[in-house]
């Protein structure tokens, strides 16, 4: 026989804590996803960058700008290569903490984020994207770049100062 609640109470199935995570081959740990704008970048006909707005379903976690920022390492997928889109981030890029105090994401990068074999105009366009896609979120306002915990003043050898935080106005 089936057996009811008592007054007051409600069953355990629709507590979200005891509802067992939704898992399985085609869901491997992951249960929900939010939607995420980032920027990647276009070279058009005439070799001016041109950055590009995009809106993606990401897995999403506890740390909706993480989720972000992780999405953009990872570069354009399919829909976005067919629409011509690069990211100018350098391979091998990892985001290694995200933190936001007051209006600054304090966002600390790999080493592999000072290398970007594009030059002056790459290094601006991959700060551009990083700062854009931060900057999507409302309660951001500007960017700290850091690289291994450290910050830096300049982004590479070819002398983009990144040692005081970056907002879209700053571009």
């Amino acid at each position: 026989p089936e057996t009811k609640p008592a007054p007051g109470s409600s069953p355990a199935s629709e507590t979200p804590a005891a509802k067992p995570p939704e898992t399985g081959p085609d869901k491997p740990g992951v249960s929900k996803t939010r939607s995420a704008v980032l920027y990647f970048v276009r070279i058009d006909g005439d070799g001016v960058i041109v950055r590009q707005e995009v809106k993606r379903t990401i897995p999403a976690t506890d740390s909706p700008l993480t989720d972000a920022i992780g999405s953009l390492l990872k570069g354009p997928g399919e829909d976005e290569l067919r629409r011509e889109l690069i990211t100018l981030v350098p391979q091998g890029t990892r985001l290694l903490s995200a933190q936001v105090r007051g209006t600054t994401a304090y966002l600390n990068f790999s080493e592999a984020f000072m290398y970007n074999s594009y030059g002056i105009e790459g290094y601006a366009g991959q700060l551009k994207q990083v700062v854009w896609t931060a900057t999507a979120f409302p309660t951001v306002q500007d960017v700290q770049i850091l690289v291994e915990g450290q910050r830096r003043d300049f982004l590479g050898g070819e002398g983009v100062y990144i040692g005081r935080p970056l907002s879209r106005n700053s571009f």
